[in-house]
């Protein structure tokens, strides 16, 4: 489909306008000039018509035209470049000069006008989303809402377009509508479920917690009653009342071998004790710990109690021997005062004592050097606190009766566990080494822990052992001339601890000689020792005074012996 405004394809004569077909009332005569512009004939005077009825002219269409057309070929992008719109377009146009019309040869004016158009409305198209298509139709009118004139002579009088997605694009549009919909649909489908769910949960805990509270009814009801075997035969009679003969001779069966185990144990248990007396593994110290913590309870006067029980059982040495017991020590005196007594302790009195162990405690606190110093024997020391907390959990009536502390120290000092009670479930520390050593600090540290923690032992139970430190030493200290001003303030202090002092490597015996509260608690590696079997040898003195120690706290006394272990001797002993 065209539309042709110059309607005569040559020239021709002035005279012969009028034969042409169809011609239209409003029409346009249109002269060339040779070197010159067009003439256009815009007066039909005789004279005109009669002087040039015989020059050539062309017949220009001045009348309206009015053309709808959808645009197919030329595509309108949206604003992602992957959809696209189409559009319909409603226009008017007619020949404002028809001179132009002719110069530039417009034979169709279709091509010149939708040209235009779809280029104006192609930028409009591309400002816009798919979605938009009522947005970008009103922008593409409001552009084109007026004459608009065009350099081939022709006005562009009237332009309506309509827009709306291609089909691509509207199945695009429709999809994601859907989907929007089922995506709010869903949402309300969701919170229904939510709600569905917190209501069957609120009803579940509500069934839950009238199952907790039955169970701790029954539970109330069961601490009451005693869970041997007897009551639980009752319970089953109260149940089962018919099966009361079988119930009876079961209960007599349990009871009769009971006995039996009963016998044979004991028996074994006191043909073991009097071995280990005969062959001085165990003292008379132990006993009482022996029964306690690894025969268990047993009836008094038969068996392996027959075998352990002292007419002075429970008693402290002091009182079996027809002694009195030491005055508790609460002078605060400089530690020369007692260096001639094994036992230093305070809180609690004889009368305290009764029949049973006393409720003491020794705390203790083993002092590591992990200076660079200490690095070949580091993991030899870690080794050590594990062996240590090994033999407390495996021994619980000692370890009830010690409270455990580890400090390491380089040119500072750290706790690395606290004062506290060990179990398998303590925590053993890890150890790494680090520059500097100084011995200033973890003096200082221990002068103001010690003091502190005893008055808090002191408020927890009736009687508290002086305080013992294990101090290891390994490398060189490079505050010589200062710690031993720390080391005499925490030896006059009220609460002064006794100081088994530890020396692994050449020349330690001064400072262990200086560091320990008294001569005989100094000991040091054997010249030329390696310096982690000599650690080895400190965890084997370390086991073996604790041991000794929670076994005399329990038995009433405080003992701290010193058994020195092969590689290591007595500062004391001469070389």
């Amino acid at each position: 489909m065209s539309v042709s405004l110059i309607l005569n394809d040559r020239a021709i004569a002035r005279s012969r306008v009028g034969e042409l077909p169809n011609l239209p009332p409003a029409v346009a005569i249109v002269y060339p000039v040779e070197g010159g512009p067009f003439e256009v004939e815009t007066v039909r005077t005789a004279g005109q018509r009669w002087f040039g009825k015989n020059r050539a002219c062309y017949v220009v269409d001045l009348g309206d035209h009015r053309r709808q057309a959808s645009v197919t070929k030329t595509p309108l992008t949206c604003k992602d470049g992957g959809h696209r719109f189409q559009a319909t377009i409603d226009i008017g146009f007619r020949v404002h000069d028809p001179a132009l019309v002719v110069a530039r040869n417009v034979r169709d004016a279709l091509t010149v006008v939708y040209g235009y158009l779809t280029d104006r409305i192609r930028l409009q198209a591309a400002q816009f989303a798919i979605t938009e298509a009522m947005a970008a139709q009103l922008a593409v009118n409001h552009e084109l809402d007026r004459e608009i004139r065009l350099p081939e002579g022709i006005t562009i009088y009237l332009c309506r377009v309509q827009m709306e997605p291609d089909e691509a694009a509207a199945r695009y549009i429709q999809e994601l509508e859907e989907a929007r919909r089922r995506a709010k649909l869903g949402g309300h489908v969701h919170e229904a479920k939510r709600a569905e769910t917190y209501s069957d949960e609120d009803l579940e805990d509500i069934r839950a917690a009238a199952r907790r509270r039955r169970q701790a009814d029954e539970r109330a009801v069961l601490e009451r009653t005693p869970l041997d075997f007897g009551n639980l035969i009752r319970e089953h009679l109260v149940r089962h009342p018919e099966e009361t003969v079988h119930a009876l001779e079961l209960l007599a069966r349990v009871r009769e071998s009971e006995a039996t185990q009963h016998e044979v144990r004991d028996q074994r248990h006191a043909e073991m004790v009097k071995y280990l007396i005969e062959r001085g593994v165990v003292r008379e110290v132990d006993l009482p710990g022996l029964r306690q913590g690894v025969l268990g309870q047993s009836t008094p006067g038969s068996g392996v109690a027959g075998v352990l029980e002292r007419p002075d059982a429970g008693q402290p040495a002091s009182f079996a021997s027809g002694v009195a017991p030491r005055s508790p020590d609460f002078s605060g005196s400089a530690p020369a005062a007692a260096q001639g007594a094994e036992s230093v302790q305070w809180g609690g009195s004889p009368a305290a004592f009764g029949t049973a162990p006393p409720s003491g405690l020794v705390p203790v606190y083993v002092v590591l050097d992990t200076s660079t110093a200490a690095t070949a024997c580091v993991t030899d020391l870690g080794n050590a606190l594990r062996s240590v907390q090994t033999l407390l959990a495996n021994s619980p009536d000692v370890a009830g009766a010690i409270r455990l502390s580890v400090i390491t120290y380089a040119d500072g000092a750290d706790v690395v566990l606290p004062l506290t009670e060990v179990s398998w479930r303590t925590g053993v520390p890890g150890l790494s080494t680090t520059p500097g050593c100084r011995y200033r600090p973890v003096l200082r540290r221990l002068l103001d822990l010690v003091p502190l923690e005893t008055e808090r032992l002191k408020e927890q139970v009736p009687r508290v052992l002086r305080p013992v430190v294990f101090f290891l030493a390994v490398g060189q200290a490079e505050d010589d001339s200062e710690w031993p001003a720390a080391h005499a303030e925490l030896m006059g202090h009220k609460y002064f601890p006794h100081i088994v002092a530890c020396g692994i490597g050449a020349g330690q015996d001064r400072v262990v000689q200086r560091m320990a509260s008294r001569p005989e608690l100094g000991v040091v590696a054997v010249e030329g020792a390696d310096p982690a079997q000599s650690a080895v040898q400190f965890s084997v003195l370390l086991q073996q005074t604790l041991l000794h120690l929670g076994r005399s706290a329990i038995a009433g006394q405080m003992e701290l012996r010193l058994q020195c272990p092969q590689g290591l001797r007595p500062v004391a002993e001469e070389q």
